[in-house]
């Protein structure tokens, strides 16, 4: 199953490309914006593309069974970059992958994501997310929407909590969150849901069937 991870040089992506590279299920391609940051891929042995979200990457989406969104503009920039980046950014993704029948997606969101949202410290990033949740929702392709709680450069546990409504907010590592991807990536009962992750007790593919009810299943190419 090839995949496409969109803001492969963040720490989430960079891992992701890692485990999908070394997952006999999965061949991913690194989608960045800096020529230089192939060095990086190129150590891991992934191969990469360079382009920029914003002005739309929808010529390396043939061939391509699936995407993993995991860009951001990051927690530096302002109202009208989130905006650009979490929300617009990702909706024109979403938009290219259905017109080039990509059919995959998992979005990586946030535990708080919601276009109304009245949160008094990141109310522009829960909104954008939100907004870019609710368009992929719409959009008829087989998707995940993926939402954890406040990210840790922990090592990662290979045990979470998930639900559609955890009901609480907490931390939950990169690492857990990359594997994370990979067993919904795994597991075709996850098209359709929206999964809040947090840090848990129950193995990561078991904690993800038990969200969807469904099983761990080979991925769908």
């Amino acid at each position: 199953m090839k995949i496409l991870v969109a803001g492969a040089n963040g720490k989430v992506g960079t891992l992701l490309c890692g485990k999908l590279w070394g997952h006999g299920n999965f061949s991913p391609v690194a989608l960045i914006r800096d020529q230089r940051q192939q060095i990086k891929f190129t150590a891991l042995g992934v191969p990469s593309v360079v382009g920029d979200l914003e002005d739309g990457v929808a010529s390396f989406l043939p061939g391509m069974d699936g995407v993993v969104f995991s860009a951001g503009s990051g927690s530096a920039t302002g109202p009208d970059k989130t905006v650009d980046v979490d929300q617009n950014a990702a909706i024109r993704l979403i938009e290219d992958c259905a017109k080039a029948g990509v059919r995959r997606f998992v979005m990586i969101s946030a535990i708080g994501s919601d276009p109304h949202s009245e949160s008094d410290r990141i109310q522009h990033y829960y909104r954008a997310k939100g907004v870019a949740d609710e368009k992929l929702r719409e959009s008829g392709l087989d998707y995940v929407v993926l939402a954890p709680g406040h990210l840790t450069d922990s090592p990662g546990t290979g045990r979470i909590d998930a639900a559609e409504d955890l009901g609480r907010r907490g931390e939950v590592s990169r690492e857990d969150l990359a594997e994370t991807i990979i067993a919904v990536l795994e597991n075709h009962s996850s098209v359709g849901k929206t999964i809040q992750i947090l840090s848990g007790e129950t193995s990561i593919p078991k904690a993800i069937a038990q969200a969807v009810g469904g099983e761990a299943l080979p991925p769908i190419a």
